[in-house]
């Protein structure tokens, strides 16, 4: 297996700093933590962590506490980061006395992962230890760098799309007439786990009929029926990063819409693709191309949502692969600021047509991009809709 590049990673991050005029940069994102230390505990929620990652100029230390950390040294050997245990000294004491033998000014902080309560907690703590800093909410630094994935990680997220692929398939053999949506679900999330993630992606959606025309179905005790599209949108955890596909099939023989519709997104998915092969580099030309087909073939007035996005450590990364927002300058800006697509990114397809009353269609691949082209992660969907004996 390769090694994850850690050096690489915190210099790309320093670079982004100094660019920003930030001589330090606090992180709060479990993701981001993992990314940059190696440490691997999660975290439960926002008002919960296993630890702080704290980057200057000179240093990347990692604020923790020896009941996160015990048994677990080894992990952040590699990065090379200093662990600062906040036993019996508060952690923001911890920080400020970092700040001020490295004389930093300004620090920069993860805007969309601290609390307001968090963030004035350390404000405040390395106020009071004569610490004088300006603190920047910032955007993600470290996603900007996270977004080109190293051999180790396109590595891990290629295992991690391969167990989905496999589950999958297991799946498709035990679907029987009678199972309910939920049934499938908690199948399919147990076929991953047996088969070594560590969890799945999020929470598995199985729909069938009526139910798939909500794009985050969540799974009921309704039998699937024979004839009509069955919705399954999954993906599975390894070793700290995540595989997200959806597939759409059916039990017996599937009625003509669904046969007509199941084509049209297949089409749809597969001008999107096309023209990451034909060397788009914008999320919106991709976007574009993959909607286009169905709004021309009369299957959709609008998009119902965005062609795809990046997936790596989190489900859901930039890039994005959407189109503007006219109606919203301020979300269009921040689409234009993570849209570019360029070698070593992994990213979803993912078109889809939702009918209310009557079900949806999705079809979701994982692509890896590269200089000369583009690597499709999971097992292709089938040019026809799989049917499964009744």
């Amino acid at each position: 297996m390769p090694q994850a590049d850690y050096a690489r990673r915190v210099r790309e991050l320093r670079a982004s700093l100094s660019e920003a005029k930030l001589d330090a940069y606090l992180a709060a994102s479990q993701y981001n933590r993992r990314y940059l230390t190696g440490f691997t505990p999660t975290d439960t929620d926002l008002t919960e962590s296993s630890g702080l990652v704290l980057v200057t100029q000179q240093s990347l230390n990692l604020v923790t506490a020896t009941f996160f950390l015990s048994s677990l040294e080894h992990e952040i050997v590699a990065s090379g980061a200093t662990p600062l245990l906040m036993d019996e000294v508060p952690g923001h004491k911890l920080i400020a006395e970092v700040l001020a033998r490295e004389g930093v000014k300004r620090i920069g902080f993860e805007q969309d992962w601290f609390s307001y309560a968090r963030y004035d907690q350390i404000r405040k703590g390395v106020a009071e230890s004569d610490v004088s800093v300006e603190w920047v909410p910032s955007d993600d630094l470290v996603q900007a760098v996270r977004v080109r994935k190293d051999a180790a990680e396109i590595e891990t997220i290629r295992r991690a799309a391969d167990l989905a692929n496999r589950a999958f398939a297991q799946l498709v053999s035990e679907l029987r007439l009678g199972m309910t949506e939920r049934q499938i679900a908690l199948r399919l999330d147990s076929l991953m786990l047996a088969m070594g993630a560590s969890a799945p992606s999020f929470e598995t959606i199985v729909a069938g009929g009526p139910g798939g025309a909500l794009p985050h179905a969540v799974p009921s005790d309704r039998e699937v029926q024979i004839g009509e599209p069955l919705l399954i949108d999954f993906g599975c955890r390894l070793d700290g990063y995540c595989s997200d596909l959806t597939r759409t099939i059916c039990l017996g023989t599937p009625e003509p819409k669904l046969v007509e519709i199941y084509a049209g997104v297949r089409a749809a998915q597969d001008a999107a693709e096309d023209a990451l092969r034909a060397g788009a580099r914008r999320g919106r030309e991709v976007d574009t191309a993959g909607w286009d087909v169905l709004k021309s073939s009369g299957l959709i007035e609008k998009p119902m949502h965005s062609m795809g996005h990046g997936v790596g450590m989190a489900v859901h990364e930039i890039p994005y692969i959407s189109s503007p927002r006219r109606d919203d300058p301020e979300l269009d800006a921040e689409l234009k600021k993570y849209e570019g697509i360029g070698a070593n990114m992994i990213i979803t397809i993912e078109p889809g047509v939702y009918i209310p009353g009557w079900g949806g269609v999705r079809l979701e691949d994982m692509v890896l991009v590269r200089e000369d082209g583009i690597e499709i992660l999971t097992d292709r969907n089938p040019e026809q809709i799989v049917s499964v004996p009744v």
